[in-house]
C-alpha cells in the first residue's frame, strides 16, 4: 500500500477499489453485487476492527466511486462517514509531514460534507 498525495485517490488502495468496481460493473454485475464483490475480498483479508485504516479507504474508494456513477448506496455512504467521523484514515498519516496530515484531514472534511449532502 503506497500513497503519494492527499487526495482521495492517491494511494493504492482507493484506485484499486475504484478500478475493481468499475470492472465489475463492465462484467454485467449491479452496483450492489459490485460492492459486495469488494467488500468480500477486503473484508477477507483484513480484519474489520485492527484495520480500520485500510477499511476506510475501502469505504472512501466505494463512496467516492458510487457517487461518480450516481449509484452511492446509503450504507457505503453512512459506513464511509462513520470511519471519516472516527478518525481512521487519519492513523495512516500521523508520522506524515503535519502539512499533509491537514491537508488530508481538511480533504477528509470536505469528502464527508459531500457525502451528506448526498
Amino acid at each position: 500500500m503506497g500513497a503519494w498525495g492527499t487526495g482521495i485517490f492517491d494511494d493504492d488502495t482507493t484506485c484499486d477499489v475504484k478500478d475493481s468496481f468499475i470492472e465489475y460493473l463492465k462484467e454485467g454485475h449491479t452496483p450492489h453485487e459490485a460492492t459486495e464483490l469488494i467488500l468480500e475480498e477486503y473484508l477477507d483479508e483484513f480484519d474489520s476492527e485492527e484495520d480500520l485504516d485500510v477499511l476506510s479507504l475501502v469505504y472512501i474508494g466505494l463512496s467516492a466511486t458510487q457517487m461518480k456513477k450516481k449509484c452511492l448506496q446509503e450504507q457505503v455512504r453512512k459506513t464511509t462517514i462513520d470511519l471519516i467521523e472516527r478518525g481512521a484514515d487519519l492513523e495512516l498519516w500521523e508520522d506524515a509531514d503535519p502539512k499533509d496530515y491537514e491537508k488530508r484531514k481538511k480533504i477528509l472534511k470536505e469528502f464527508k460534507e459531500k457525502l451528506i449532502q448526498f
